[in-house]
Order: C-alpha cells, then structure tokens, then sequence
C-alpha cells in the first residue's frame, strides 16, 4: 500500500483517553481492562511466556418445535455452533467469539459477557462476542418473551437458553482448565472476493434511491450497480510452535443469509463456505467466522434463491477463504493489546410508543422503550496483537459499511480485520447521509432507534480507538 504518513498522522486531532493503569495491590478483584480476575490466575500467567491459546466449538442447535428467529422450527438444515478462542499473553486474556445467531439481545448479550469472562477467567471488557447474523436462527433474547398473561409469539425458548448457556460456559471453562498452545506464528491474509456482497441502497438511472434486499431480486435491480462495499475478505491464522494451525478466523462484510423464513434452522452462506474449506483443505483444526459490517451490504445482487443460492455463494465465499489460507504471510508476534471506547447513544426521541407497533418486532420495541436508559453507552474496541494486527468489535448492532472502511483509512499500512452484530438491542446503525436520503430500510422507524448525530459520534470513538496506533512511528 502507498505510504502517506503525513496526512494519516494529521487525520486525528489529538484525542484519546488516558491509559487505563493496572490496579493489582490491595484487592484482587480490582482490575483493569488489561487484567485477569484472581491471584491465581494472575500467578499461572506470569509462568507463561509468550503467547498461548485455546479453543471451544459447541452445538447450540434449538430442537424441533423451539421458535427460530421467524418462524418454527420443523428442521435441521444443518446445526449451529458458538465457537472461539481464548488469547493468553502472560498479561492479558482475550476471549472473540462467533454465534450462529441473529442476534444475542440486551441483558442476556451483558449477561453472556460476563459469564464468558468468568469462565475464561479474565474481565468482561476482553470479550469479544458477535452474532453472525443469519436469519434462519435463534434470536437469543429472552426478555423479548411476552409477560405472564400479555399476548405475542414466543421469541425463544427459556429451556434453550439455559442448555445452549451452560453447554457453552462449560466449554470455555474446560478449554482454559485443558493443554494450551504455545503460538508460534501469528499469519494474516487478504484477498478481493467478486460476486458476494452488493449494496442494498442503490441508485438508479434517474438517481433515485432504490433498495434491494437480500433475498433474490428482479432483474432490473440486479442489473443495477455493486455499490460501496469492502470487497476484501480477511483471515488471521494462529500456529502453534509445532508447526500446525490451530484457528483461523475470517471477516467479510454482509448480509450471511442467502434464503430465509424456511422453517428450519441453518448457518445459511458461512456455513456452507466453512463446509467447503473443511471438504478442501484440512491444514487448519478450527475455522470461525465473524460478519462485519454489514448494515447495507447482502447478496442481493448475485442471489439466485433458494437451497441453490446457498451452495453457490458458499462455495464463492469457501473458495476465498482457501485462498486466503493458501497465501498467509507471517507477521511479527508480540503482546496483547485491548483498547475500548465508550459511545453514547443517541436514541431518536420521536419514536412512537410501543402499543402503536405490531407483529414480530412488536415485543422487542417494547422492551426497548421500556429499558431505553440502560442501552445509552455501548462501546467500539481494538484488539491488537502486536504492532501490526488489528481487530476491531463493534458491540452495537447493524452498522453501516462506511464505519468499517473509514476506520481501515486511518491505519492503512496496518492490517485490520472488523467484527460487527454486537448487541442486537441497537438495530441498524445507518450514516448522516443515508438519513438525508429519500427511501430505503434500513433508517425508518422500525428498523431504526438513532439519530444521525451517531455518525460523529461513532467516527470519533473510533478515531479514539486507534489514537495511539496513528501517532506512532511506522514499525516495518
């Protein structure tokens, strides 16, 4: 990439936050961001050198019966999975986790955050955790059942989500209590994937705004222009110092899903591409996907519907992860790094109350409005692996490309791969100009809880994210 340091340095005006210091010396449980949560723990890393890892894998599939997302479930197209990896420097202890979820909603989102860093044993501001987002799935969010006594379909089953909870907090407890990895190697790769993601607010010939959706479209609106994507799908691989490859996580911005409302539950287009490199390739022993941000971006404009449509853009999306695993290159290994950011939220104060909604968001607009004040603060983060290696999480829901792509043009001689579907209490997080244009979804009412003012708000915490990252000398 050309190198134009000058004008990236001066891109961000001095802002940041201070440095959160490690506070180890009265009591054990006041940590920082940076910390574990024991004496014990703290006493096990500090035997360790270098960096060490871990992974979990567990079926969460709902049974027969159980409501998806949508609709019932009367099939199991293929079984879903909660999978991660726990990061371990001797300092600092990371947990990134993918769900095969639509979403995973307000307190029980804090409430698998905390159990999550309990069993990893590190604090909750280490992990990393995000839905994948296919539709044909679980929305996990109980406090969107109705009441006792209130009318309104059932969200998701309460058996389900004590099973699915503790199948997985006991995964990671087991993972971290088992034989780590010592890290050999830390390998990155990128490459531009064609035909997969396309905008879903487009303009026409006669630049009107046109929407189009993920599912299979007219001619006339596949025809129409890709739009601003992130093309470029992007892996990070770890190895352990025997040679062999233990996880490789993989980012692509969209939309997963290629066929929905089905009746039956599926990992939709990731899955089947993970399916793929597995049938293709068996040089890495755990493969994860994350979705980034995919707030405008699906498959609309290749989406040929139905069980067809999953098999050929899986199989688009499978062959760019070969890729990818075929061309790594190694990058320097080094320490942990975890910086978080707050952003304030600023919900629309018009929104109408919840009695005038109906159908299947009807419930979750009341919670919403119900529980407004505890979602006002949500957060961006950085993990950064070394000087080089970035990754970042957004905890709020459908964000925007722009956001990924901007934060990737303050650190472009870097690598940095973006997690999106954080807490799906947000809904969509659209742009100041997506509000200023006439048409489409993703900012009405239903669909849309902020105000445009989250776009400076978000671009400076982002900004804030990468603050240090940006004023520091270029390490090549």
């Amino acid at each position: 990439m050309k190198k134009d340091n000058v004008s990236r340095r001066s891109f961000l005006q001095n802002s940041g936050l201070a440095a959160v210091g490690a506070v180890l010396a009265e009591q054990v449980s006041s940590v920082s961001a940076q910390g574990t949560i024991s004496a014990t723990q703290i006493a096990a890393s500090s035997n360790v050198s270098g960096l060490k890892i871990v992974t979990f894998k567990v079926d969460v599939t709902p049974p027969i019966g159980d409501p998806l997302a949508y609709d019932p479930n009367e099939k199991v197209e293929t079984p879903i999975y909660v999978s991660g990896v726990v990061l371990d420097d001797g300092k600092t202890r990371v947990v990134w986790v993918s769900c095969d979820y639509i979403y995973i909603c307000g307190e029980s989102y804090n409430k698998w955050v905390e159990t999550i860093a309990e069993q990893a044993g590190t604090v909750k501001e280490n992990v990393f955790l995000h839905s994948v987002h296919q539709h044909d799935s679980i929305r996990w969010a109980p406090e969107y059942n109705p009441k006792p006594g209130e009318d309104g379909p059932l969200v998701v089953s309460l058996e389900y989500c004590t099973k699915s909870m503790n199948d997985v907090s006991g995964a990671i407890a087991k993972a971290v209590s088992g034989s780590w990895h010592s890290v050999g190697k830390l390998l990155t790769a990128e490459t531009r994937v064609g035909g997969l993601g396309s905008n879903r607010r487009i303009f026409d010939e006669k630049g009107q705004l046109v929407w189009r959706g993920s599912g299979k479209n007219p001619l006339k609106l596949q025809a129409l222009t890709v739009g601003k994507i992130d093309p470029i799908l992007r892996t990070v691989c770890f190895e352990n110092t025997e040679g062999q490859r233990i996880v490789a996580l993989h980012f692509y911005a969209t939309h997963p899903m290629a066929a929905y409302r089905r009746k039956m539950v599926s990992t939709d287009v990731p899955g089947r591409a993970l399916r793929y490199v597995t049938e293709n390739d068996n040089s890495v022993a755990l493969n994860i996907y994350f979705t980034g941000c995919g707030g405008d971006i699906a498959f609309g404009k290749y989406n040929i519907g139905g069980i067809e449509a999953i098999e050929k853009l899986g199989k688009r999306l499978g062959e760019g992860i070969l890729q990818n695993l075929r061309q790594l290159k190694e990058q320097p290994l080094a320490s942990l790094e975890v910086k978080r950011v707050a952003v304030t939220v600023p919900f629309n104060p018009s929104m109408q109350p919840a009695s005038a909604y109906t159908g299947e968001h009807a419930l979750e607009r009341r919670y919403l409005l119900e529980t407004l004040d505890r979602w006002r603060q949500s957060s961006v983060a950085r993990l950064s692996i070394g000087q080089k290696v970035h990754l970042l999480s957004f905890e709020l829901g459908e964000v925007f490309i722009d956001y990924q792509l901007f934060a990737q043009s303050l650190i472009p001689e870097h690598f940095l791969a973006t997690a999106s579907y954080g807490n799906g209490v947000y809904w969509y997080i659209p742009t100041k100009a997506a509000f200023e244009e006439k048409g489409g979804y993703e900012t009405c009412d239903r669909a849309c809880i902020v105000t445009p003012e989250i776009d400076g708000i978000l671009r400076a915490a982002i900004q804030q994210c990468f603050a240090e990252i940006i004023n520091s000398p270029d390490v090549f």
